[in-house]
């Protein structure tokens, strides 16, 4: 039995050839194709990651903050021309944001045109803080309530001027400082009419128990007969107590404003 065998010529040898070249690539594609995915999600070491987005926290001009002002002081009358002798003074002004935590810088700031001294506590909290309020002639009172506050500003304060209604030395026209008066007579008490929205108390204190004046409107106090026979007879004082308070009020653009302001004025009588 004669076994017959194929020999293969070069034709044949260049199709074999050809055919093992093309599966070849094929298998390249495929396993370029399948890493593909790996390359995207994975980039090479060392390659910086794409920027985070831009913060959507509102800067220092649309940031709420409130301004919060206190005011104590307290004076007495030395003279019927008006002249005060202050005895004591400290307005206070603080930035907060929000209305809560610690006063922020706010740059300068000044009160009608007078600088406050810039305080910084052990936390960073940030005070601004007047002393006494000198006007020319020596006499502090009058009827406008209003004054100015304003800040040149700073990074988490925008610049603004705000108005505030701070509690007046009101303008006493009777009685007289030093001014006899008998316990058992009426004492009226007269000064120019009351500012609008300001709580007024008037009361005089001595030996004894305080006795309230009764408001009879338009800056008119009084004393009634024998109300004064309550105190014993000698140096007395009259006071005249004056508040104002606002715990939310307009400011300037995103700031609001909170005070709470209170001023005495009292004034040497004697007591027969």
């Amino acid at each position: 039995m004669h076994t017959r065998s194929h020999a293969i010529g070069p034709r044949g040898a260049r199709f074999a050839a050809s055919a093992i070249a093309r599966a070849a690539i094929a298998c390249l594609l495929l396993v370029a194709g399948c890493a593909a995915p790996r390359a995207v999600a994975e980039p090479p070491a060392g390659a910086r990651p794409d920027p985070a987005p831009a913060s959507s926290s509102p800067g220092p001009a649309a940031r709420v903050v409130v301004l919060e002002l206190r005011l104590r002081r307290a004076a007495e009358l030395v003279d019927d021309r008006g002249a005060l002798r202050v005895f004591d003074q400290d307005l206070t002004v603080e930035y907060r944001p929000g209305g809560k935590g610690a006063g922020l810088d706010a740059g300068e700031v000044t009160f009608d045109g007078r600088p406050f001294q810039r305080i910084v506590g052990g936390k960073g909290g940030v005070t601004y803080r007047l002393g006494r309020i000198e006007e020319s002639g020596g006499t502090e009172m009058g009827t406008d309530p209003w004054g100015t506050i304003a800040n040149t500003g700073a990074p988490d304060v925008a610049a603004a001027a705000v108005r505030a209604k701070l509690a007046p030395y009101p303008v006493v026209t009777r009685p007289a400082p030093g001014q006899a008066v008998l316990r058992s007579e009426e004492l009226p008490v007269v000064m120019l009419p009351p500012v609008p929205d300001v709580w007024y108390r008037v009361s005089i204190t001595g030996a004894g128990d305080p006795v309230n004046a009764i408001d009879l409107g338009e800056g008119r106090w009084l004393f009634t007969r024998g109300s004064l026979e309550k105190l014993t007879t000698g140096r007395a004082r009259l006071l005249i107590e004056v508040e104002t308070t606002c715990g939310d009020c307009p400011g300037s653009g995103p700031m609001r404003a909170r005070w709470s302001t209170r001023t005495e004025l009292e004034l040497a009588i004697t007591l027969l």
